[in-house]
């Protein structure tokens, strides 16, 4: 669960009184041993919250006067993000005899007074922000409300909204319930803050606090209600096929499939819902395949000039809630790429438990930067698992830590033909209890946007279900010189001559070309070619698609020969042709 806030009115909703109830402090002071965050949001005056928490030290943070008073105890650092209600406008209310009380930043009064702040405030030509509260009156600065004080409080702490649970009974609770992930009411709630409530307490004010906290957040039980604001991500072209962002958030997913089946492409998708919705993901790409995740408005792209450094990523996803697409292209070796995964891993997870982002990380070919039994970058996973929302994308599942894998909730199949990784993903559906019966058949029938999913909410079928991908804009670097390899040839010194002049094979000066030699090549010849590299070489340095180039190196680690090798070949240089044709 990625719930970390707790923010929480004051009267009627924790207070006895005056006094904060002894079965609210107890649940609060609970919630924050675990190093989670509570916040106090109060139309009270700042100087009595200020001396309640002195008192009682059950929060970390303080939203006073209906949120124009924001307050941090630790660093004793008070703003007023809206200023204050003008000092003439005061002074004319007090002067026709309306009954005030002040605070640091705003004023009140009592019904029926209202219309006379009003009246005033025209005649002064002074705005105000009027906003009752059962019998209360209360006079703000313009913008501020508890929702906007919350905000503005949590961005300055580096903390996000989509981390916070809050609670409230009465209307000026209306704006913190619209900024919080989820909304509760307690029982003696006003009956718009029922309505617009995920779910109401059984208990009144405290007791329901207390009881909601303990059962759901300290006890770690699933909410059995509806977060019924979440943002949602529509998978399919259909539109049949809707992900609901909260509980996406807190799953871990497996995408796997063939090269250039979509796999990339399909997680930025998810991504981009994600980030859509105002959550903060990290992005680590080893091949800069997770490029087009920058267009979001909200995701930075890092690592096309120099990898940066993991303090400065750190520094961004606290002191920021952008998204960030690390691309560790330049990385000359695997190794170093997984050693600075291993880092920052162990790193974004520790702060992920302070601040409870990122919320998703999403990492692309794991099978480079997890896989193997002594890679490292996978043991902070393992270690510090707590749902920690990740999504791994592979053509190869084989090669990843069977601990880690077992680890994953849901998953997302695009074709795959290669028996090994199939068999890999099928004994891990077959371990929760899906029918995988004609799996491989399934998997290598599936056409380009089409793909098979399971898991990816907590309702989930006995079966994999079709899904038919919406369509989207794909992204591939040195598109203008595709179109001439694709269909022109290159100079005779530069073509593709294959070992020993095998009669009837031609020399290859273009894509189509290698693909109707290969056709008909002798498996010896293929073989040769490709443990030498000769393949990758010749499509990354003469052709120029490092893409491909990179899809062929994946063959040599696939135990296959003979016409099975043929084929896996053929399957991946004509997957990229179709790519390619229909882009040109």
């Amino acid at each position: 669960m990625h719930i970390s806030i707790i923010a929480t009115d004051f009267d009627g909703t924790v207070s006895h009184g005056d006094q904060l109830a002894p079965e609210a402090g107890r649940a609060l002071r609970r919630w924050r041993e675990g190093g989670r965050i509570a916040v106090l949001v109060s139309g009270r005056s700042f100087e009595f919250l200020r001396q309640l928490q002195e008192a009682v030290q059950a929060f970390d943070l303080i939203v006073a006067e209906n949120g124009a008073v924001v307050y941090n105890p630790h660093t004793d650092e008070m703003r007023l993000p809206f200023g204050v209600v003008p000092d003439a406008l005061v002074a004319r209310l007090s002067q026709s005899g309306i009954p005030l009380w002040r605070g640091i930043a705003i004023a009140g009064t009592r019904l029926p007074h209202d219309d006379a702040v009003w009246v005033a405030s025209r005649e002064l030509g002074l705005p105000v922000h009027v906003e009752t509260n059962r019998n209360e009156v209360m006079l703000l600065p313009p913008g501020a409300s508890k929702g906007a004080g919350l905000l503005h409080l949590l961005q300055n702490e580096g903390l996000s909204a989509r981390n916070l649970v809050a609670f409230g009974d009465a209307e000026n609770d209306c704006s913190l319930m619209q900024a919080a992930e989820v909304k509760v009411a307690v029982a003696n709630a006003v009956e718009c803050l029922q309505v617009m409530a995920d779910h109401v307490t059984p208990e009144p004010g405290p007791a329901g606090v207390a009881g909601f906290v303990d059962r759901y957040l300290l006890n770690g039980k699933p909410f059995d209600f509806a977060i019924r604001g979440a943002h949602h991500i529509s998978l399919d072209a259909a539109g049949e096929v809707s992900l609901n962002a909260y509980d996406l958030v807190d799953r871990e997913i497996l995408i796997a499939g063939g090269s250039g089946c979509g796999k990339s492409w399909l997680a930025c998708r998810l991504a981009d819902g994600l980030m859509g919705g105002g959550y903060q993901l990290l992005g680590v790409d080893p091949v800069g395949d997770l490029s087009g995740l920058s267009r979001h408005g909200s995701c930075l792209s890092l690592g096309r000039e120099e990898v940066p450094a993991i303090s400065l990523v750190l520094q961004l996803l606290t002191d920021t809630n952008l998204s960030l697409a690390l691309d560790l292209s330049l990385m000359p070796t695997t190794e170093e790429k997984v050693l600075y995964t291993t880092g920052l891993l162990r790193r974004v997870l520790e702060t992920r438990r302070r601040l409870g982002k990122p919320h998703w990380i999403l990492i692309d070919e794991a099978q480079d930067l997890l896989g193997g039994p002594d890679n490292p970058a996978r043991l902070p996973l393992l270690r510090g698992f707590e749902s920690f929302g990740v999504c791994m994308v592979t053509w190869q599942p084989s090669r990843l830590d069977q601990a880690l894998l077992e680890l994953m909730h849901g998953f997302v199949l695009t074709q795959h033909r290669l028996p090994s990784e199939v068999d890999c993903v099928g004994r891990l559906l077959a371990g929760r209890g899906v029918d995988i019966e004609g799996l491989p058949e399934r998997l290598g029938q599936l056409g380009e946007g089409q793909a098979l999913a399971w898991g990816l909410t907590p309702a989930t079928d006995a079966g994999l279900t079709p899904v038919q991908l919406a369509p989207g804009q794909r992204v591939f670097a040195g598109m203008h010189r595709m179109h001439r390899y694709l269909e022109g040839k290159v100079t005779p010194s530069r073509r593709f001559y294959f070992h020993g002049q095998q009669a009837g094979s031609l020399p290859a000066g273009n894509l189509d070309e290698l693909i109707d030699r290969v056709r008909t090549l002798d498996p010896a010849v293929i073989i040769f070619h490709l443990q030498r590299g000769d393949f990758a070489h010749w499509i990354r340095d003469v052709l120029h698609d490092k893409t491909l180039a990179r899809w062929i190196d994946r063959l040599q680690a696939v135990e296959l020969t003979g016409e099975a090798l043929r084929v896996a070949l053929l399957d991946t240089l004509e997957q990229r042709q179709r790519v390619l044709e229909r882009l040109i």
